[in-house]
């Protein structure tokens, strides 16, 4: 024993010895990857305050028709021995039966008005450690509170009306309570971005979180990050590899900035590599990541709040688990340049189509006599048995109106859509065809041939079929949507060139010129019946782009100049198709809409800097040349101390000329205000 007890003295104090040179030796490792990290932090205020008195045209307190007195009359559907819809007018019987009404929207469902469209307070923190000279890990996060100065619509508000908006089996986040300005969710209830945290008025997340090698002409980066491949402001042709958050400001944000804050970060590994000394090889695989879209009520809106949320199928349809990839090549030659790239990759807009409400709520009691008519004559329909259906037989394929509807895309409840007129208006904003969409629903779901709808072969009809519904649900009808991806294939090449001219001083010399070209074969885009297999088509985009620096006089720094024109053979700036275009929006008669060739769009951007630089004069125009604009004109001034101060006007108009029914801006022409962006650097 003592021989042993001997033996282990030397032994313990040497464990000592070496948890006491590890101690110390990860005390120095600390120390010197602290010596080595960097930290930069941010402070921000955005607002953006309205100098006009229209309100957002896809929110509760602006719709068509919203403070108007609209007749309402119900038909005798074809299904029931009524000839085509609108032959026999349903008679009203004093006490007994409903069958005609009118109503203003305003009474039954609003919201409260927005005096500013954006106030938020945002901190961005960058940290940069360096463990050598080859490996850093590069993180920034973001931090975005809403003070809320504007409630708008809360749902609760007409939780008495028509049952209120019901919840059903899906997640509804955005739709049954207040407006929620940030969370972001599929129908499951997940986040569909995986590295943010976000409530109703916050958000925090992670742009970039990536640990980075990089070796000679070797650079890799894996991680959460941003990869921008376009250099086009406003125009995204090789800019593919990241979807776009909308959230924040759409793309009204400094135009110069090139969505700087409105690329979705993806989980990628991404290979950059000098192949040789004029060849740079370009590439990354990562996780499929879709656009996020504003929620339904807040100042940015596009998608027409009498619509419950889309159900977003990212997680419940298995896409939160497939990849994107791609790669460029780059190639520079003196004044000549090209580039080519393939991306394959799902579209991150989606495409939207009908979808089962999964709400099982029927028309009684608040649909009066009429719903009670309506449900007594679908109980009296026998069941339909072996391969019967309510096409082509006198059955009903459920045991109530409710249940039917739950397996259709319309549900009973307020600040829905209150009549026809305000149906087409509302259709033909957001690039559908009023009549093709009633068609499509109903030949897509039998549940509502089920429920005596069939379809109408004209706008007439489709009036006194929509009439007819509103009236028997006692007010107004939500539709539901749901969003799908598919995978498509992108082509792009690029070429560039440098001018040069005799005289240094010309302006005329040093422009650099880019010709982009992005080809995608069978891209499948919305249809505008909204129908479930999509429209699929080939479409081709060229992008011209002329940018130079020119110095103006020996007292004034050299001015940035950018010149851009873009024709798009399918689809508008956003993605969304052509053949949607023409129908007529707001109080007007209603129109489908006959579509447009194409879309073409010019734009002029720059700054230029004030001799002393404490003061940067900045501009973006972006015109369609079907008569849309968006103006942004914005002065810069920096006072030192870390602080800068950016005041900027947005301007938008979809009928500079025209009737404004095929610009792309029209969605967006209640937007006139003031912006401030106030930054501190810490």
């Amino acid at each position: 024993m003592k021989m042993r007890y001997r033996g282990m003295v030397p032994a313990l104090a040497l464990s000592v010895g070496g948890m006491l040179s590890s101690s110390v030796y990860a005390e120095g490792l600390i120390e010197s990857l602290v010596e080595k990290t960097t930290f930069l932090g941010q402070f921000r205020i955005d607002a953006a305050f309205k100098t006009n008195s229209d309100q957002n045209p896809y929110n509760q307190n602006a719709f068509p028709y919203q403070n108007e007195e609209v007749s309402r009359q119900a038909f005798l559907p074809p299904d029931l021995g009524g000839g085509p819809w609108g032959t026999t007018p349903i008679p009203a019987l004093p006490f007994v039966l409903d069958t005609n009404d009118t109503i203003i929207r305003d009474d039954r469902a609003t919201a409260e008005d927005y005096d500013f469209n954006q106030v938020n307070l945002r901190f961005s923190g960058e940290m940069d450690m360096r463990f050598n000279r080859q490996w850093r890990l590069n993180v920034k996060l973001r931090a975005v509170f809403d003070p809320v100065v504007h409630d708008g619509f809360d749902a609760m508000d007409v939780m008495n009306d028509q049952g209120g908006i019901a919840k059903g089996r899906f997640d509804r986040y955005a739709d049954t309570g207040e407006t929620n300005f940030y969370q972001a969710k599929g129908r499951n209830g997940d986040n569909i971005n995986p590295l943010e945290f976000a409530g109703r008025d916050y958000m925090v997340d992670f742009p970039t979180f990536i640990i980075n090698y990089k070796s000679g002409k070797y650079d890799f980066r894996f991680g959460n990050q941003q990869i921008a491949w376009g250099q086009a402001i406003f125009f995204r042709t090789l800019d593919v590899a990241n979807g776009l958050d909308l959230r924040r400001h759409l793309i009204l944000d400094r135009g110069i900035e090139e969505f700087e804050d409105e690329r979705v970060p993806k989980l990628a590994l991404r290979a950059t590599v000098q192949a040789t000394q004029n060849i740079l090889f370009d590439g990354f695989i990562g996780k499929f990541q879709p656009d996020i879209l504003p929620n339904p009520g807040t100042p940015y809106n596009v998608i027409p709040a009498q619509f419950n949320k889309p159900l977003d199928n990212y997680h419940s349809g298995g896409y939160d688990s497939k990849l994107d990839g791609g790669f460029r090549l780059k190639g520079d030659y003196g004044n000549w340049g090209w580039q080519a790239m393939y991306v394959s990759r799902y579209n991150p807009l989606g495409v939207f189509r009908w979808a089962e409400s999964g709400i099982e709520k029927g028309l009684t009691p608040w649909g009066g006599t009429l719903g009670t008519v309506v449900e007594t004559g679908y109980l009296a329909k026998p069941r339909c048995s072996g391969d019967q259906n309510p096409y082509d037989n006198f059955c009903r394929l459920y045991d109530s109106v409710g249940e039917a509807l739950s397996h259709s895309p319309f549900t009973v409840g307020p600040g829905g859509v209150y009549s026809d007129v305000e149906w087409f208006a509302t259709a033909a904003s957001v690039r559908v065809n009023g009549v093709d969409v009633i068609n499509a629903a109903i030949m897509d779901f039998p549940a509502l041939r089920d429920v005596f709808a069939s379809p109408v072969a004209n706008v007439d009809e489709a009036r006194a079929l929509l009439n007819t519904f509103f009236v028997a649900s006692g007010g107004s009808i939500r539709g539901n949507l749901q969003r799908d991806y598919y995978r498509e294939d992108v082509f792009g090449l690029g070429l560039s060139y440098v001018t040069e001219t005799e005289d240094n001083n010309s302006f005329w010399n040093q422009i650099i010129l880019n010709l982009e070209a992005q080809y995608t074969p069978e891209r499948v885009f919305t249809s505008p019946d909204l129908g479930k297999d999509g429209l699929k088509t080939d479409e081709y985009i060229i992008t011209l782009v002329a940018e130079k620096w020119h110095r103006w006089s020996e007292s004034f720094p050299a001015a940035y100049l950018v010149g851009q024109f873009m024709h798009r053979s399918e689809s508008d700036l956003v993605g969304l198709h052509l053949d949607g275009y023409g129908g007529n929006v707001g109080n007007t008669e209603p129109k489908t809409p006959d579509g447009i060739s194409s879309a073409n769009y010019l734009v002029f951007a720059g700054f230029q800097p004030w001799p002393n630089r404490k003061f940067i004069a900045e501009w973006a125009f972006l015109y369609d040349v079907e008569g849309g604009l968006l103006a942004q004109p914005l002065i810069k001034w920096n006072p030192g101390s870390g602080m800068s101060v950016d005041l900027y006007y947005n301007y938008v108009t979809g009928d500079l000329h025209g009737d404004g029914s095929k610009t792309l801006t029209r969605a967006l022409d209640h937007v006139q205000e003031v912006g401030m962006r106030f930054t501190y650097q810490l």
